[in-house]
């Protein structure tokens, strides 16, 4: 039995947050029926490389989904989100403030209609405040909650705010669902992009707040948590912050007269200079062999090639078949003993549930083959 067997979830969004949101529901087992627009479909389907056919990058978003093709602009199509919304546990969205509500898809119109209804709203501000209907991506709220200010320049590789806000989103509707058990009756979640990247930033925030001002130790001003590049041009992380840790590195590194010295901020300097001379002596993997041993908090910087070919993390990898291809994706966090996450069905094709979806809600052949004469579904 899945954790989340019996739970149906309406999945009414593109792009990248709210498609991993339910796709983790999916992966626990949740029956995920994803809305997307007709002959379109979820822009991501678009997005190279392609591999059997289909995105790899939509692939890595939508798997353990039916997907129903549905245009909610028409109101025949928007009725028929009414129904399946009637019928089901959990909605996501994630449209601006106001855009589901003047279609009648609010959330006080179909709770009313689905007491039980868990809906949830993923957007990148949050349902109010000065910025509610600004448009975003995920750099700009990298930029606003102050993460880049403390990141250099060079951007991060992977959406951070995006998938922030999706996590935030999972663990909102679980805690709904848990609390629906106990009253019988679902809930609005408003979670945004923007809210998730304060989070990420708790503890810098918390010593912000309180008058201590920025994390220092953390941002490559202390020679004991930083990068160094070695003689081969690669580069190793030290995340000695520990003492113990600081002590060990010193020692596999034959300067253990700077054992004393980690959090002296006027040597910091002449600290960082004697470690960078010293790991340019030799390539990365020679130090990261000769240190491995020492529990020094040293590990190497590898590129994504690198890590995805290391054998720890085939742990974290999962195939799925697209067409007559097999594409390897990375598989969710979420670890449990009795009820594991499981890949019960590759990404679906556009529109390729809408028949079996509408007909599961009560609607006759003739009903659909006239909502599909009338364009309102695929």
């Amino acid at each position: 039995m899945s954790a989340l067997a019996g739970i149906r979830v309406l999945d009414l969004t593109r792009y990248i947050p709210g498609p991993w949101c339910t796709m983790l529901l999916g992966d626990l087992g949740a029956d995920v029926v994803k809305v997307e627009e007709p002959f379109l479909g979820d822009p991501t389907r678009a997005v190279p490389p392609a591999v059997g056919g289909d995105s790899a990058v939509h692939a890595a978003l939508n798997r353990n989904k039916r997907s129903v093709a549905v245009d909610l602009r028409r109101e025949q199509g928007a009725d028929v989100v009414r129904r399946l919304a009637a019928q089901c546990d959990v909605l996501v969205e994630a449209n601006r403030p106001g855009v589901m509500e003047r279609r009648g898809l609010g959330p006080d119109a179909l709770r009313a209609a689905n007491p039980r209804l868990v809906y949830c709203s993923i957007s990148g501000w949050g349902q109010d405040g000065p910025l509610a209907l600004r448009a975003g991506h995920d750099i700009t709220y990298l930029a606003r909650s102050g993460f880049l200010e403390g990141s250099g320049t060079r951007l991060p590789p992977a959406q951070i705010a995006d998938m922030a806000g999706a996590l935030c989103a999972t663990l909102s509707i679980l805690a709904a669902l848990q609390a629906r058990e106990r009253s019988g009756r679902g809930q609005r979640i408003d979670t945004s992009m923007f809210d998730g990247m304060l989070a990420l930033l708790t503890l810098p925030a918390a010593r912000q707040l309180a008058g201590g001002g920025r994390c220092d130790e953390l941002s490559g001003a202390y020679a004991c948590y930083n990068l160094y590049a070695c003689r081969d041009a690669r580069r190793v992380a030290v995340g000695a912050l520990e003492p113990k840790f600081w002590e060990a590195l010193c020692e596999g590194l034959g300067l253990p007269q700077l054992a004393r010295a980690q959090w002296d901020e006027k040597r910091q300097p002449e600290l960082i200079e004697t470690l960078r001379r010293t790991f340019a002596a030799r390539d990365r993997d020679e130090w990261v062999e000769r240190l491995a041993p020492l529990d020094a908090c040293v590990e190497p910087v590898l590129d994504l090639d690198e890590a995805l070919a290391q054998p720890h993390a085939s742990r974290a990898l999962v195939e799925q078949r697209l067409g007559a291809a097999l594409l390897r994706t990375t598989w969710g966090a979420v670890r449990l003993s009795d009820t594991p996450a499981a890949l019960r069905s590759p990404a679906a094709g556009l529109g390729q549930h809408t028949h079996e979806v509408l007909t599961g809600a009560g609607y006759t052949a003739d009903e659909i083959e006239r909502l599909r004469e009338a364009g309102a579904v695929e």
